[in-house]
């Protein structure tokens, strides 16, 4: 019976910690085939001196321009997505493939993520963020934040929340965010993580614009731009998270990373083999006592 105590205690620790880890509420976000890229585009102008890492990289309907600087040397390994009839002109260690149905369906998810997204019912409603802003929450929830755009000079907004929640900010205008000094941009606090908050562009020539010295514009979630005209220009500036747009630009060391989750399966077969192993100890265990009782 200890042992089965036991067993039930640290079961209930592992998936108090799956919860820590997974959420305790499911996320509004679905990006569908669009989750996961470090940059998902539908045409690219010119990326140079930039990296993208942890996650592919893809081009609906454009060419891949990566070239030049110290950021590009350090490019690790990763696939370019595009459609047939368009080139990859990156370093050595980015492998093309071609999949246009799958940029397709990348791209029909992001912009219907995108309209759901906006279609939300606000929490709260902003007119122009053009100072220092912490937003906090203490309780676990879906925050939907209507705003008319954000334009900061070495200034900072960090949104912060129990694990589980969910920001959505619907920006109707543009995104703007200047400055050399460290410590400024678009930041995350409390037991939010980079896929629970989206800053979702909604206007058709929408675009998030960052400059400075350094990458000190670090921007934490996912950025959504799917309008017409949108676009994303990192002169430089850090995305930590993910970056879809209609056009994309960066120079000067500009830096996205898609950080590093572990996957749900993966937590969940990490408790099927506790729970089998532990099955199969107290199975042997009752096998020992019918044969003492036996004998």
């Amino acid at each position: 019976m200890n042992n089965h105590r036991f067993i039930l205690s640290f079961l209930g620790s592992c998936a108090a910690l799956l919860v820590s880890i997974t959420g305790a509420t499911a996320s509004v976000i679905d990006l569908g085939d669009a989750a996961g890229f470090s940059v998902l585009t539908y045409n690219t102008s010119n990326v140079s001196d930039s990296a993208f890492q942890g996650g592919p990289i893809g081009v609906v309907n454009g060419d891949w321009k990566q070239s030049g600087g110290g950021q590009t040397n350090t490019q690790q390994p990763t696939t370019v997505y595009l459609s047939p009839g368009h080139t990859n002109n990156g370093p050595a260690v980015l492998t093309t493939v071609y999949n246009a149905p799958f940029l397709n369906s990348a791209w029909t998810d992001a912009m219907n993520a995108s309209a759901m997204l906006a279609s939300l019912t606000p929490t709260h409603t902003y007119g122009a963020i053009t100072s220092n802003l912490n937003i906090t929450e203490s309780v676990v929830g879906t925050y939907v934040l209507d705003i008319s755009s954000i334009n900061l000079n070495q200034e900072h907004l960090t949104l912060s929340a129990p694990a589980g929640s969910t920001f959505i900010l619907n920006i109707s205008g543009n995104i703007t965010l200047a400055g050399g000094s460290q410590g400024n941009g678009l930041h995350i606090a409390g037991g939010l993580t980079t896929n629970d908050v989206v800053y979702n562009l909604t206007g058709a020539n929408s675009n998030l614009t960052t400059s400075g010295g350094g990458n000190a514009q670090q921007i934490y979630g996912i950025v959504l731009a799917t309008g017409s005209g949108a676009s994303v220009n990192l002169h430089p500036g850090a995305v930590i998270g993910e970056v879809i747009t209609t056009t994309f630009t960066s120079s000067s060391g500009a830096l996205v990373v898609v950080p590093e989750i572990t996957p749900s399966s993966v937590i969940f077969g990490f408790l099927g083999l506790i729970v089998a192993a532990s099955s199969r100890r107290a199975l042997a265990g009752r096998v020992r006592a019918l044969a003492n009782r036996k004998s």
